[in-house]
């Protein structure tokens, strides 16, 4: 038995936030000392505490609901636009098959950033794509194709965001914004330290190995099956081999929440591809 590793990062705030609050009474429940990570869990309390007050400060901007909508709607506007160019590669004509296929290796190079990263690392990626759209190299396949209408409304939706992003600063909350970025980093670090602590502990009283479901580390992907975090609670002397039974089970409801964003995006761009008209000749 171990404890499972998850991608943290993947988290949203609000996500992260709650599954320690959960982890932080489920330790108090069981003992901090008894299950061997006191020193680490009481710098893991403090640094919490501290992701709690900024955490607060982000949820009081008035710009917050403004800028989730309209980092959503260039979401959306990337996803047409890439299923709209995906699509094109399918029609007969082949100038066109052949302008979608470069737009859509020039797409393809950016999907991680715009559709995974940070608000930071999308916009980057944007601003890149829309300057790599709007040059030389690419126009003539832009022009080719007719879709400068959602290269405009893509550039329009990300200036709404710099725009409310600019506003919100203006409320002098990005100081607590990277400081909650730094105290996540810190933390995960912390709870990994202490899920190895308790890894260890139970391989020194025979209970480690024959996992069932094991994370190695934060950057794993997700797209096991589901069932596979479905656990059974059982009674067992050892208390940290109860918490880990105890906590697994808490885990495993996060990665299936993961899954299920994967798979609703994975799902998005299908729709997107079969509901895209092929442009015409």
């Amino acid at each position: 038995m171990k404890i499972i590793r998850i991608p943290l990062q993947k988290l949203h705030n609000e996500e992260w936030f709650e599954l320690f609050n959960v982890y932080k009474e489920k330790v108090n429940r069981f003992g901090s000392e008894t299950l061997g990570i006191k020193d680490l869990y009481l710098r893991f309390l403090s640094l919490l505490y501290k992701a709690d007050a900024a955490l607060l400060i982000l949820r009081k901007s008035s710009y917050t609901k403004a800028i989730e909508a309209a980092d959503k709607q260039r979401d959306e506007l990337y996803q047409g636009f890439y299923g709209t160019v995906k699509s094109a590669r399918k029609q007969p004509n082949a100038d066109k098959q052949q302008a979608a296929e470069r737009l859509f290796e020039l797409l393809k190079g950016y999907r991680g950033d715009i559709t995974s990263g940070n608000h930071a690392a999308e916009s980057g990626a944007i601003y890149n794509l829309l300057q790599d759209l709007r040059s030389a190299s690419y126009t003539p396949d832009v022009t080719l194709l007719g879709v400068g209408d959602w290269i405009a409304a893509i550039s329009q939706a990300e200036q709404s965001f710099l725009s409310y992003s600019a506003l919100r600063d203006k409320e002098h909350i990005d100081k607590p914004r990277q400081e909650l970025k730094l105290l996540r980093a810190e933390i995960n670090v912390l709870y990994t330290a202490m899920a190895a602590v308790m890894d260890s502990k139970l391989l020194g009283d025979g209970l480690g190995g024959n996992v069932n479901v094991d994370r190695e580390d934060l950057d794993t992907d997700i797209h096991e099956d589901s069932a596979r975090y479905v656990f059974t609670p059982e009674t067992h002397g050892n208390i940290t081999y109860n918490f880990v039974v105890d906590w697994n089970q808490t885990v495993s409801k996060y990665h299936q929440l993961l899954e299920q964003r994967a798979t609703k995006q994975a799902n998005r761009e299908e729709d997107e591809d079969d509901n895209t008209a092929p442009i015409e000749d």
